[in-house]
């Protein structure tokens, strides 16, 4: 060690420091400590300075490094109380405790023993320096620049969790977002989430302003977080919707807590900006699984949602909504190839005329065919609209009816839902085809299928109005059920309604199903409406329909959909 002696630096520090970095000297031998704590001391960093950190072994290096987690340099020797103590320590520095800012400068009296290349990119070690070689003016120029190159890394670190943050929070409440649920759920093996949506939020927004389901928002969170914040986790994944992840694997009697839960946030009341009042909840579980959490708790709490409002609903395997989604899966494929393929078809039943039995005009009911075999819409509808098909469906049914009747010139009608109806080329699809197959505008009808009001709606109206002007009619199918009819029929141009089947196939034996049927006759009878009776299956169902002065008649006393026109009884 007689050469490791550094000279006297008469330069002054900095009086008042804008930084201060940590350098651990680590080393078996006194005398180093001595020495380079000495010659440190004497240096002039121009802006910032040092705290000298010193341990004699590897062992107290651990210790002082698992104490101090902001050191910037370490200078380790290689050889102490093992011929690789140092080496040891390094691997723990950067593989136990995972630390990849600390800078490493290997000092050795031994350095030929050791192949420094494969150190060096092992453990990305700055500098490997004999101990001889280190003087004083390497010494300066290598502190400066460790210490730089941790600056940077600390920069680049604090913009890395910046960066992490702002993608990890929701920025109104401040709480963990579903992104920093994925990545906690990643790290458990058996997980429990209970996801809770505010009931009508969307509808406070709107009555109260943004301001006041901002401040409901971020209350909620905080209502979460200080009553329930010892025992759960507390995110905000999106919109309205909260999640708590238990902190224990064994949680005793969920059900119990999940309805406690509910009723607290029952009790709470909001009071802001003239808004004073209690929100209700929905609840969606998942208890202890291990795979496709949220997404568990998400088709629990849509399943709750589809259930009522204020409801809980814990996953299981039987839920509705799974089915549905199953339907979905299988269907959905089996669409796409039948419209590829020419596989769908379409059936005509006659409507009749309710005194003279005569046809008035046929309807296309959609059918698929797939391994030989005819499925009705029943099967594949409703899969048809959540895969985004039915559109398609449509364009194939409309054309079809457009070549029918330019072939025969006959009457047919077409059902058409409310998402049809605000497609964006709906319009030009139509006019286009009308005039592809030169058929006369009045032979044909569009059917309403009423899963929706579509009345408000400005852009569905001016759609239906232009193809009413080009003299398509229009009818609402199923009328009397689901929404508001009347107020529909007040805002676009209907030439027919079709009361709906649930009642007419009652109306010989229910009193109910009679007065509705006959209040819809009544008011079309006074705007000048036609009428049509669907799913007339008897002689006694008939009879009654007729009575009422129902104009038509559809159903299968009369005829069943066939794939072939069904000509006129002579």
């Amino acid at each position: 060690m007689a050469n490791l002696k550094f000279a006297k630096n008469k330069k002054k520090r900095a009086v008042e420091p804008v930084k201060q970095f940590k350098i651990l000297i680590v080393d078996d031998e006194e005398s180093v400590h001595e020495i380079t704590d000495s010659a440190i001391d004497s240096m002039d960093f121009l802006g910032f300075a040092v705290e000298v950190l010193h341990a004699l072994s590897a062992k107290e290096a651990i210790k002082i490094l698992d104490e101090e987690d902001d050191i910037a340099i370490a200078f380790v020797d290689v050889v102490m109380e093992t011929p690789e103590a140092g080496l040891e320590l390094i691997d723990y520095i950067r593989h136990e405790q995972n630390n990849l800012k600390i800078r490493l400068i290997i000092r050795t009296g031994q350095a030929n023993n050791f192949s420094q290349i494969e150190i060096v990119k092992k453990y990305d070690i700055n500098d490997f320096k004999e101990k001889t070689e280190l003087t004083i003016e390497r010494l300066y120029t290598t502190i400066r620049s460790a210490i730089k190159q941790y600056e940077q890394i600390i920069e680049l670190d604090n913009k890395y969790k910046d960066t992490y943050n702002q993608l990890t929070t929701n920025r109104l409440t401040k709480l963990p977002n579903r992104l920093k649920l994925i990545e906690d759920l990643s790290a458990q093996k058996s997980k429990t989430l209970i996801l809770i949506d505010i009931v009508s939020f969307s509808f406070i927004n709107e009555t109260s302003g943004f301001e006041v389901g901002d401040y409901i928002l971020k209350e909620f969170g905080v209502f979460l977080l200080n009553i329930y914040g010892e025992d759960f986790d507390v995110y905000h994944l999106y919109g309205d919707v909260f999640g708590l992840v238990p902190k224990t694997d064994n949680m005793i009697g969920l059900q119990e807590y999940v309805q406690k839960i509910k009723e607290d946030i029952g009790k709470i009341h909001f009071i802001t900006n003239n808004f004073n009042k209690t929100i209700d909840t929905t609840i969606g579980v998942v208890h202890q699984s291990t795979d496709n959490v949220i997404k568990k708790a998400e088709l629990a709490l849509k399943e709750a949602r589809n259930n009522g409002k204020n409801k809980i609903q814990f996953y299981n395997g039987d839920m509705k909504i799974i089915k549905h989604i199953q339907q979905v899966s299988f269907w959905a494929p089996i669409i796409k190839e039948a419209i590829k393929n020419n596989n769908l078809l379409a059936y005509t039943q006659p409507i009749y005329d309710a005194q003279t039995h005569k046809i008035h005009k046929y309807e296309l009911l959609v059918r698929l065919k797939h391994d030989d075999k005819i499925y009705t819409p029943y099967h594949f509808l409703e899969a048809a609209s959540s895969s985004g098909q039915l559109y398609r469906i449509f364009q194939f049914m409309f054309e079809e009816a457009c070549k029918l009747a330019a072939k025969t010139g006959k009457m047919f009608s077409v059902n058409i839902g409310d998402s049809d109806l605000s497609e964006p080329d709906l319009f030009t699809f139509i006019s286009t085809t009308l005039k592809r197959y030169k058929v006369d505008t009045s032979l044909l009808t569009l059917e309403i299928l009423e899963y929706k009001s579509i009345g408000n709606d400005n852009d569905v109206k001016d759609t239906i109005n232009k193809i009413h002007a080009l003299g398509i009619s229009f009818a609402i199918d199923d009328f009397g059920v689901q929404c508001s009819n009347f107020a529909q029929i007040k805002n676009i141009p209907v030439d027919t309604i079709k009361i709906d089947g649930s009642f007419i196939k009652e109306i010989n034996r229910s009193k109910n199903s009679f007065t509705i049927a006959k209040t819809i006759v009544v008011f079309a009878k006074e705007t000048g409406i036609k009428i049509v009776a669907e799913f007339v299956c008897n002689k006694e169902v008939y009879e009654v329909v007729k009575k009422l002065g129902i104009d038509y008649v559809q159903g299968y006393y009369f005829a069943e959909p066939t794939l072939e026109l069904l000509e006129e009884k002579k």
